[in-house]
């Protein structure tokens, strides 16, 4: 069932960017305008190419504790064999947001999937337990990844 939601084009936008490798950002984040009737970047939630300290730490951090958002994430890896570099598609669900929220956020989550054609990868979390490096990991390669952003697994 589609929620009706629409997509701000500056998402289209960045999503470009990022997909070209033409962005100085390594993770953006998406949330609902304050009437709901379209998904936007946050633009107070970024990371950027060039941060400094722990990604996943930095990416942790990020995930607002009571609300819903989605997430682009430029990621970095090794299996060992090759270095890889996915795009991932996240959706934070959190046990503590409301139902509407939960409903709203898995209603249009296909409208924002279209748009971000290409991303094979997907991370749907609902708790701060299954947000570790060792589910993304998993996500990413199957559990085949030696290195995740610059740290040994």
């Amino acid at each position: 069932m589609a929620s009706g939601v629409r997509i701000d084009d500056c998402i289209t936008a960045a999503f470009q960017e990022i997909k070209l490798r033409k962005s100085k950002k390594k993770a953006l984040f998406f949330c609902f305008t304050q009437d709901e009737k379209f998904i936007t970047l946050d633009k107070e939630k970024e990371i950027l190419v060039d941060y400094k300290g722990d990604f996943f730490q930095i990416l942790k951090s990020m995930f607002p504790e009571k609300k819903c958002c989605y997430a682009l994430i430029d990621v970095n890896y090794s299996t060992g064999e090759a270095t890889k570099q996915d795009l991932l598609f996240v959706m934070w669900t959190p046990e503590c947001a409301t139902v509407k929220q939960k409903m709203l956020f898995a209603s249009s989550k296909s409208s924002l999937k279209q748009v971000f054609s290409g991303v094979q990868k997907q991370w749907e979390i609902q708790s701060r337990e299954d947000l570790t490096i060792e589910q993304l990991a998993e996500k990413l390669s199957s559990g085949k990844i030696k290195c995740l952003e610059g740290q040994n697994l």
